[in-house]
């Protein structure tokens, strides 16, 4: 078993994550703060990498608690 310790300054260095998603997800925003459909239509290729992208860093990051539960039990 790791100590708590060691875990916690590992888990500081890791890198901060940025996902695509959060920064297209601004720019296809409508002036009222919806999304405008129109703009997604035609981004809709960037949101699919996009999507893929955040699935892929949940599914990364639940892997990553499983693995920390079973450490620190």
């Amino acid at each position: 078993m790791i100590p708590q310790a060691r875990l916690v300054e590992l888990l500081k260095n890791l890198p901060a994550i940025h996902l695509e998603l959060l920064d297209l997800t601004w720019q296809l925003t409508g002036e009222d703060g919806s999304l405008d459909p129109q703009k997604i239509s035609f981004r809709y290729t960037d949101m699919e990498k996009a999507i893929a992208e955040a699935e892929s860093y949940t599914r990364s990051t639940k892997e990553m608690v499983q693995c920390l539960a079973r450490l620190l039990h």
